[in-house]
């Protein structure tokens, strides 16, 4: 047996045919968000933004593949190598590169399509026995070799024809029925797709883009590869292997690793994990969560958060075993005990952030990032909750976090920069005497339109602008409008329980009937909007004032909070009918609605403008910002 670490450079693009033996399994990689394909994608995304950022690219170890070669094989027919385990890591690095070409010849990318068909395809040599099949690189298990011969020398179009049942009418693949394979392909053809044209909006070229694509898989993907001696039973490996095995978490990984240490250092294993070590094993740790687009255990989350906290430095998701082995080496820890310490440092307070107790700051955090679905500020939280501080200051800092998210969400700002102002703002605190004050000088100081801080203006502005409904959801603008409603409260208000109202359109999402028209005093039926959407002239002002209310009924002058029964109610109805049953809602939100006469654009921009003033109170940012740069 020999074993040795190559990039996929290396490995994809020799003269050779991988075979999947007839005892391995169908292509199993599924699509859904928390799977291996968008994790695979995931990672391949990452080293292209290195490498559209110019940065260096790090690498990114993908695993093991472990075959046997016959050493019989005719002279001058491609060498076959018979897969024993990585099916599934072979399989999809083929798709990768017919994705990634058929990309470039969509484009008319010609020398990049004829490049990539190179690591896909053998060239035919007078000496091949079989030149039809040794022309593929890749020749695939029975089951899953007609969707990957489409895959390899077929166009979209023609694949849809061949197989016509995994389709829709207009095009798109039906994800539950199609074949693994075919899923994992067309997945990476439309994430690719979306990838080329997100970067053209930053003035990227196609050829920019598919290069760093390139470079980043084949250059910094790194994988080990086994060669099993004539000694060994292919057959038996596979089966050993594979029988009842499951995936090995970077939390595996890294235990396995500190335990080997702990053993050739001579320190008591038993004794570590006993004293140290079984703290994390309890089910609370073990449970599988979901963070953004990822489900791991928890005790997963907790390192690569607590990497960061200490490094300052973005740790990808598939590098956190990795990442920890390097931070690991840095410290030189004097003793595997208390490196196993220091992994425990931040446990209790990343615990009280997923407890979410309201009577503490951690948990107040927790919660709202929960709401927020948002873990990317957790390592400032866990570094904040460690320092010598007054308790004050820490409040402060978790404070800033959520004035900055909730205010870039409220006028539709991206958050795509967020990975990398995290580890910014930690460096920040770091460098100052003062760690909140290192923190406001650096949210401060960020100026781009994608990463400053909002300003009240920008509020004002956004509040009658924004689709609130649709760009943050439900449970976001819950959490919103209930903070608005205990600041909008006075000392003779009733405190009256306010959990689990629904959102309200005040002028509904479908007006057409009982709504008219301000100008032209038409209620234009469901019909009408029909034929409008299908062509039917309409006036131009009818139309800028049909589009007006349509635009007006998502922003935020227009959402308040009733309880479900009296939302259920309300529905449709117009004003008249809507007024007396928001006339009796005991919520200071809801106090002023009622006392007008009519509710349209005029009324719900005024009330936007009232609501964004209190959204400045109750998440104040950092108020002394300029209103220099536009938010885009």
């Amino acid at each position: 047996m020999h074993a040795k670490d190559w990039k996929l450079n290396d490995v994809l693009q020799e003269r050779q045919q991988w075979v999947i033996p007839v005892y391995q399994r169908h292509y199993a990689w599924e699509t859904r968000e928390d799977k291996q394909i968008p994790t695979l994608w995931n990672d391949l995304r990452e080293r292209a933004e290195e490498k559209l950022d110019g940065e260096d690219v790090k690498p990114h170890f993908v695993g093991a593949i472990i075959y046997s070669q016959p050493t019989d094989q005719p002279f001058g027919t491609v060498n076959k190598r018979f897969l024993v385990d990585g099916q599934q890591r072979i399989t999809t690095f083929n798709l990768v590169l017919a994705a990634l070409r058929d990309s470039a010849e969509e484009n008319g990318c010609e020398q990049i399509s004829n490049a990539v068909s190179e690591y896909l395809f053998n060239a035919i040599s007078g000496g091949m026995a079989e030149p039809e099949k040794e022309r593929f690189k890749l020749w695939s298990s029975s089951f899953d070799r007609p969707f990957f011969l489409a895959v390899a020398t077929k166009s979209a179009d023609e694949i849809r024809a061949e197989f016509p049942e995994f389709f829709y009418k207009n095009g798109k693949l039906i994800w539950g029925q199609a074949p693994k394979l075919l899923a994992a392909y067309w997945y990476l053809r439309e994430v690719i797709a979306e990838y080329i044209d997100e970067k053209k909006g930053e003035e990227f070229s196609v050829e920019q883009v598919l290069n760093a694509l390139l470079s980043g898989f084949l250059h910094s993907f790194q994988i080990v590869v086994i060669q099993l001696g004539k000694e060994d039973d292919a057959q038996v490996i596979f089966a050993s292997l594979n029988g009842n095995a499951e995936p090995l978490t970077a939390f595996d990984l890294i235990r396995n690793d500190i335990f080997h240490r702990a053993r050739l250092s001579l320190e008591n294993d038993d004794t570590l994990f006993e004293k140290h070590w079984s703290k994390l094993e309890t089910d609370f740790w073990k449970e599988e969560v979901k963070q953004g687009r990822l489900k791991r255990p928890r005790v997963d989350h907790l390192i690569s958060h607590s990497l960061v906290a200490e490094t300052g430095e973005e740790v990808a998701a598939g590098q956190v075993s990795n990442a920890y082995k390097n931070f690991a080496l840095r410290m030189a820890f004097p003793s595997v005990e208390a490196e196993i310490e220091s992994l425990l440092h931040y446990a209790n307070a990343y615990r009280a952030i997923e407890e979410g107790d309201t009577s503490n700051a951690l948990g107040r955090y927790g919660n709202f990032t929960k709401v927020w679905d948002t873990s990317t500020f957790h390592p400032v939280a866990l570094w904040a909750a460690y320092q010598e501080m007054p308790d004050e200051e820490e409040t402060e800092i978790l404070r800033l976090i959520e004035d900055y998210v909730v205010r870039r969400d409220l006028i539709g700002g991206s958050n795509k920069n967020y990975n990398k102002i995290a580890p910014n703002m930690i460096d920040a605190m770091k460098s100052a005497e003062s760690p909140l004050a290192g923190l406001v000088k650096y949210v401060g100081s960020l100026t781009a339109p994608t990463s400053r801080m909002p300003t009240h203006s920008d509020l004002i502005g956004a509040a009658n602008r924004e689709n609130a409904y649709g760009n943050l959801g439900s449970k976001k603008l819950r959490y919103i409008l209930t903070k608005l409603e205990r600041e909008l409260r006075t000392k003779f208000d009733e405190n009256i329980p306010i959990e689990n109202l629904s959102i309200e359109h005040i002028l509904p999402d479908k007006w057409a009937k009982n709504w008219p028209l301000k100008k032209s005093g038409i209620a234009p039926s469901e019909d009408f909007f029909a034929a409008v959407d299908a062509g039917h002239s309409v006036s131009p002002e009818m139309r800028e004032e049909m589009d007006l209310r349509e635009r007006a009924k998502n922003t935020l002058g227009n959402l308040t909070l009733l309880t479900p029964p009296a939302n259920t109610v309300n529905g449709n109805e117009g004003w008249d009918f809507k007024r007396e049953r928001i006339g009796k809602s005991l919520l200071a939100l809801n106090r002023d609605i009622a006392e007008n006469d009519q509710w349209g654009e005029e009324e719900i921009r005024d009330r936007g403008e009232r609501l964004a003033e209190a959204v400045h109170r109750v998440w104040p940012g950092l108020s002394n910002v300029e209103d220099e740069i536009p938010l885009s």
